[in-house]
């Protein structure tokens, strides 16, 4: 997993800074937003149409914007609801058990199925990727195996504990429907006992997902490993910002004199180029600039 690794060191050190602050409303309030962008997300992966703007409007105001199917806002009230619980649970000590996936599918799923909290009861036919299910009557025995591999990932990095744990949860498919959003819930449910935000993944993250996620379904972990990782640490520099206020701040291409405007982007989106990201356009600093400037591997970066 060494292809992870510069990912795992970029996590461990914004988590240490973010950590070591004190609470304050504006932290309070930029881990709210990462939460709203992390159900928008995940909500469309499962197949809701409500873009943020709609998906603010349901849950702060109880608003139906857009024209979207009646079950399209569901599945972002039901995701909501699942991801609220698992917010609650950080703290609490002890491992995942099966309960807690059961109440993380009834909550996601209430008001769309009737099996809500169940486990399957028939055998599903092999996922897209060739992927074949156990049997419905083994479900019970490996949703057991399941949790006791998540304890047993305690010591990975996070990346690739969420990532195997979200795998693993798909190739069982312990429920009628919902496994997608369950595995979610329960990789979010992980980084919050890590002390991580949630996992908020992005148009683009969206798009690597599915290829990610056949990847690791057949056994190669480390791709969805870098999906979740990346939208892990992104989350983190977002809060950094907050607890790290910097002023003189400027736009990017205000540095990207002499041709160097690809090597500044290049360098942001490996995170050697420590940059803040407002309304869809990066900024960065002359001082953050220079210190790229000195790292030795700077010019092949």
């Amino acid at each position: 997993m060494d292809a992870i690794g510069p990912i795992v060191s970029r996590i461990e050190a914004l988590a240490a800074v973010v950590r070591a602050a004190p609470p304050s409303p504006a932290l309070r309030s930029a881990f709210a937003a990462l939460r709203l962008e992390e159900i928008a997300g995940s909500s469309r992966l499962a197949g809701s149409g409500l873009d943020l703007t709609e998906v603010r409007a349901l849950l702060d105001r109880g608003r139906a914007l857009g024209g979207h199917r009646f079950e399209d806002y569901q599945i972002v009230r039901g995701y909501a609801d699942a991801a609220g619980w698992a917010a609650q649970q950080a703290a609490r000590r002890g491992p995942v058990t099966t309960e807690d996936l059961r109440t993380l599918h009834r909550l996601a799923v209430r008001g769309i199925s009737d099996d809500a909290g169940a486990w399957r009861t028939r055998t599903v036919p092999p996922l897209a990727d060739g992927t074949v299910p156990p049997p419905h009557w083994l479900v019970p025995f490996e949703t057991e195996t399941y949790v006791g591999r998540l304890a047993l990932g305690a010591d990975d990095s996070a990346p690739l504990a969420l990532a195997r744990a979200v795998a693993r949860l798909v190739r069982l498919q312990p429920f009628p429907n919902g496994n997608g959003r369950v595995a979610r819930l329960v990789a979010g449910l992980l980084a919050f006992r890590r002390g991580l935000p949630p996992v908020a993944l992005d148009a683009r993250s969206r798009r690597a997902y599915a290829a990610a996620l056949r990847a690791a379904l057949a056994g190669d972990a480390a791709p969805l490993a870098r999906v979740i990782g990346t939208a892990l640490a992104r989350g983190l520099e977002r809060l950094r910002d907050v607890v790290e206020p910097v002023d003189a701040l400027h736009p990017l291409t205000d540095f990207a004199a002499a041709g160097r405007a690809d090597r500044l982007y290049k360098a942001a989106q490996r995170g050697r180029l420590r940059v803040v990201r407002r309304e869809g356009r990066l900024y960065t600093t002359a001082p953050w600039v220079a210190a790229y400037g000195a790292q030795p591997s700077a010019e092949t970066a």
